[in-house]
C-alpha cells in the first residue's frame, strides 16, 4: 500500500475500534495491538511498512512536546525530580546493561554491541497505556507524575545509548570515556538549545495574536527543537522536552483564552492519533515479524523471548525497589524530607513498565547486518523487541487495574480525587464570592447609570444562584447530603440545560433558513459549547 493510503486505513481502523469499544475499561492502546495482531493474519492484508525514521522524526517530537507543554508542569516535575532522574537515566542504563548480559549469555554469536543495541531499544517504558489506565482508575497522583516524568526523559537516555551501541556494532570500536562525556555534553547543549527555542517560540506566539497562526507555530516548535539537535548528533529528546516545559511554564497563562482552548483541542487530537497509530502498527507487524525469523527453532525463540521479557520486568522491580529504599537508607537527609514510601508505591511503579511503539521504531532503523546462523540479526532484534512490547502491554497492561485494586491503591486515588474536588469547589466559591463583592461595590458607585445598574443586578442574581449551587455541592462533598437536598441544584441544572437546548435549536433553525452566515453560526455555537462545558463542570 502507498504510505498515504496506509495511514488513512490505520485511522479508519482506529475510529472503528474506538467506536466499538468506547465504553470498555481496557485502554484503547491494548485493544489496537490485539486488533492489529488479528488483522495481520487475515489473508490478502498487505504488509504496512513501519517507516522508522518517520516515526522518530515526526511522531516522537509531537508526543514529547505535548507531554511536556500540555500534560505536565515544571512545578509538579521538580517535586519528584530525584525519582524521575533515577528512572529516566538510572533505570534505562541498568536495563540496557542487564539485557545485554542476558542476550550475550543466550546468543553469544551476536556479540556485545548488538546485545547493547537491543538493551537500549527496549529499556525505556512508554506511559501511553499507563496514563490511559490512570484516567479510568484513580491512581495516586505522585505515581502518575513520576511515570509521566520518566516517559518524557527516558527516551533521551535510551536513544543516546542506542546510538553509541549501534556505532560500536558497525565500527567495532567503543570508548566508555567518550560515551560518558558525550552523553552529559548532549544533555547540557540540548537543555540550552531547548530554552532558546522555548523563549523564541513563546514570544513569537505572543506577538502573532491570531490563534490560528499561534497554533501553526505551536505545531512547528517541537520539530525546530528536535530535528536540528538530532541531526547534529544529539537525541533531540532533551531539547524538545525542555522547550515544552519552558513554554508551558512561562507562557501558557499569557496566551488568550481562545488560544488555550484551541491548543487543548488540537493537541489532544494529535496525541490520540499518533499514539493509536503506533500501537496499531505494533500489532499489524506481528505476522511479518514471525516470518522473518521462521528459520530459528521454536524452542530457541521461546527461550530468547521469555528470558528477555523476564529480565525487563524483574529488572525494573530490582531497580525501583533499590532506588526507593536503599538510597534513603544510605542517605539520611533524603529520608528526612522524603520518608520511605509504602511498599505498594514502588510495586505499582515497577509493574507499570509497559513498552510502546517508539522501541519498535528504534529497532527498525538498525541497518541490515551480516548474516549469522542463517538469519539477519536485525530480524531477531525486532522480534525480541516486539515480544517485549506485546508481553508487557498484555501482561502488565491488562492486570494493572486489578493489581491497583488488590493493593488498595485506588483508595489513595479516590481520596485524592475527593480532596481535589473539594479544593476546586472552595476555589470556585471564593471566585464567586469575590465577583459578588465587586459587583455589589460597583453597583453602589454607578447609581447615575440606571441601565448599567440593572444589568449588574441581573449578574448579581446569576452569581448568587451559582453561589448557592456551589455551597450545596461543597456541603455534599464534605458531609454528604440526600437527594432531597440536591433537588434545588438538579432543578437549576435542568433549567440551564433546557435553555441551552432551546438556544441551539433557534440558532440551527436560523442557519438552515439562511438568515445567518457560517461565521455568525460558528461564533454563537462556540459560545454555546463553552456554556455547556461550564454546566458540565457544575454537575
Amino acid at each position: 500500500m502507498e504510505q498515504t493510503e496506509s495511514y488513512l486505513a490505520l485511522l479508519a481502523i482506529i475510529v472503528t475500534v474506538g467506536t466499538i469499544f468506547r465504553n470498555s475499561t481496557v485502554p484503547i492502546s491494548l485493544l489496537l495491538v490485539i486488533t492489529g495482531m488479528i488483522i495481520s493474519f487475515v489473508p490478502g492484508v498487505p504488509h504496512v511498512q513501519v517507516n522508522a525514521n518517520f516515526i522518530l522524526d515526526i511522531f516522537l517530537p509531537l508526543l514529547l512536546y505535548n507531554a511536556s507543554a500540555y500534560s505536565s508542569t515544571w512545578r509538579e516535575l521538580k517535586k519528584d525530580f530525584r525519582p524521575v532522574i533515577l528512572l529516566s537515566i538510572g533505570h534505562v542504563v541498568f536495563i540496557t546493561v542487564l539485557i545485554a548480559v542476558v542476550i550475550h549469555y543466550l546468543i553469544p554469536e551476536l556479540g556485545w554491541p548488538l546485545a547493547f543495541v537491543l538493551g537500549a531499544v527496549i529499556s525505556p517504558p512508554d506511559d501511553v497505556a499507563i496514563i490511559a489506565i490512570a484516567e479510568k482508575i484513580q491512581m495516586p497522583k505522585r505515581i502518575v507524575t513520576v511515570l509521566k516524568g520518566e516517559a518524557m526523559l527516558n527516551d533521551a537516555t535510551a536513544l543516546v545509548l542506542f546510538r553509541f551501541a549501534l556505532i560500536a556494532a558497525l565500527t567495532h570500536h567503543f570508548s566508555p570515556v567518550h560515551a560518558v562525556v558525550s552523553f552529559f555534553g548532549i544533555i547540557v547543549c540540548e537543555t540550552a538549545y531547548g530554552l532558546l527555542i522555548g523563549y523564541l517560540s513563546g514570544n513569537l506566539r505572543l506577538l502573532l495574536k491570531d490563534p490560528t497562526l499561534q497554533m501553526m507555530v505551536s505545531i512547528l516548535t517541537p520539530f525546530v527543537a528536535y530535528l536540528p539537535a538530532e541531526k547534529l548528533g544529539g537525541s533531540g529528546v532533551v531539547s524538545t522536552v525542555v522547550t515544552g516545559l519552558f513554554v508551558g511554564h512561562a507562557y501558557w497563562e499569557r496566551y488568550s483564552a481562545d488560544t488555550r482552548l484551541t491548543a487543548r483541542s488540537i493537541w489532544t487530537t494529535l496525541e490520540f492519533a499518533v499514539q493509536s497509530i503506533l500501537f496499531l502498527l505494533v500489532g499489524l507487524n506481528f505476522r511479518f515479524t514471525l516470518e522473518n525469523i521462521a528459520s530459528i527453532p521454536l524452542g530457541s525463540l521461546i527461550l530468547y523471548s521469555s528470558s528477555t521479557v523476564l529480565a525487563v520486568i524483574l529488572g525494573r522491580f530490582a531497580w525501583v525497589y533499590l532506588s526507593a529504599y536503599l538510597l534513603r537508607y544510605l542517605i539520611p537527609s533524603i529520608r528526612q524530607y522524603d520518608p520511605y514510601p509504602p511498599w505498594q508505591y514502588p510495586f505499582v511503579v515497577s509493574w507499570a513498565g509497559m513498552r510502546g511503539g517508539i522501541s519498535l521504531a528504534a529497532a527498525m532503523i538498525v541497518p541490515s547486518l551480516p548474516i549469522i546462523g542463517g538469519i539477519n540479526p536485525k530480524d531477531l532484534l525486532i522480534f525480541l523487541v516486539f515480544c517485549v512490547i506485546v508481553a508487557t502491554l498484555l501482561i502488565q497492561g491488562l492486570t494493572l487495574p486489578y493489581i491497583l485494586r488488590a493493593l488498595g491503591m485506588t483508595a489513595y486515588g479516590d481520596r485524592e480525587k475527593r480532596m481535589d474536588d473539594e479544593a476546586e469547589l472552595r476555589v470556585r466559591t471564593a471566585m464567586t464570592n469575590a465577583v459578588l463583592s465587586w459587583l455589589s461595590d460597583y453597583k453602589r458607585e454607578i447609581t447615575h447609570n440606571p441601565k448599567l445598574s440593572e444589568e449588574i443586578t441581573l449578574d448579581i442574581e446569576q452569581y448568587k444562584t451559582l453561589q448557592s449551587q456551589l455551597t450545596i455541592r461543597l456541603k455534599n462533598q464534605t458531609t454528604g447530603i440526600d437527594d432531597g437536598e440536591l433537588s434545588g441544584l438538579n432543578d437549576a441544572i435542568f433549567l440551564s440545560s433546557r435553555i441551552l437546548d432551546i438556544e441551539r435549536e433557534v440558532l440551527l433553525r436560523h442557519w438552515e433558513q439562511n438568515k445567518i452566515d457560517q461565521a455568525v453560526k460558528n461564533k454563537l455555537e462556540e459560545q454555546l459549547d463553552l456554556r455547556v462545558k461550564h454546566l458540565e463542570n457544575i454537575r
